[in-house]
């Protein structure tokens, strides 16, 4: 049988005792750095295990029940997204950077985008169109999180993309021209697996690459931008964790 025709009874019957009951939130991050945005996130989380699958956990923080996967790429992205997705878990939260094509978006700014154009490569095969739609009740509390913690916050018409390095300069222009603001390799993915299996999903994204200037992640910030980056990227995940106990108590308050 092949994955995508699985039922939830075989991915219980995979994680078994080690999962702890279904988590309430997932959240995940497209990082190169993994081993110290795992050490950063799991410090936050009490009773911390790794599950079967290598490089996913599982925690608590309260009364919720949380999930973390540090996952680049949408193909990698997709993986835990459509586990815990058809395992029940209400809400998956995408946090990462994201690239910026048009000018006079900072860095270290916060995008919550209510949609996104789904050009990851592998939405189409959830079942996703041209473009899918992030829970406007999540995204609108998330904002609201963001904005009490002083994060400078925005909803940008929003694209993913298979590659960050696949994108010249050719493409980004495109994309500016069709008024498509920022760039992810994830969110548009983990939106069309949460949607095939009724999950709710939402991207908080911190604003880095400022392609529209010719600034890439190679190229140093100046001190304050990257105090805002590392600022809001704590931010995010402080975001996260305080959704997923909004979802343990039953919905957005």
């Amino acid at each position: 049988m092949a994955i995508l025709d699985f039922d939830k009874a075989m991915w219980e019957n995979a994680l078994g005792s080690a999962l702890g009951g279904v988590p309430h939130v997932l959240v995940l991050e497209g990082t190169w750095w993994r081993a110290q945005a795992c050490e950063n996130r799991l410090a936050r989380l009490s009773d911390v295990r790794e599950l079967p699958f290598p490089d996913i956990f599982a925690g608590s923080f309260g009364k919720a029940r949380v999930a973390y996967c540090c996952a680049y790429g949408a193909p990698r992205a997709v993986e835990p997204s459509h586990i815990f997705a058809q395992l029940g878990t209400s809400l998956i939260i995408q946090i990462g950077t994201c690239g910026v094509m048009t000018p006079g978006i900072p860095a270290g700014a916060v995008t919550v985008p209510r949609s996104a154009a789904a050009r990851d490569g592998v939405s189409q095969y959830y079942g996703a169109g041209e473009e899918v739609n992030f829970d406007a009740n999540w995204c609108a509390r998330a904002d609201m999180l963001l904005r009490e913690a002083n994060c400078n916050v925005l909803s940008t018409r929003h694209v993913t993309w298979p590659s960050l390095f696949a994108q010249s300069d050719e493409i980004c222009s495109g994309w500016a021209q069709e008024g498509l603001q920022t760039v992810d390799m994830e969110a548009s993915a983990v939106a069309a697996v949460a949607a095939r299996y009724g999950r709710a999903s939402l991207a908080l994204l911190c604003t880095w690459d400022l392609l529209s200037d010719g600034r890439t992640f190679l190229d140093p910030l100046p001190d304050h931008c990257q105090a805002e980056l590392a600022r809001a990227n704590t931010a995010t995940f402080e975001a996260a964790l305080q959704l997923a106990l909004e979802v343990a108590r039953g919905g957005p308050e």
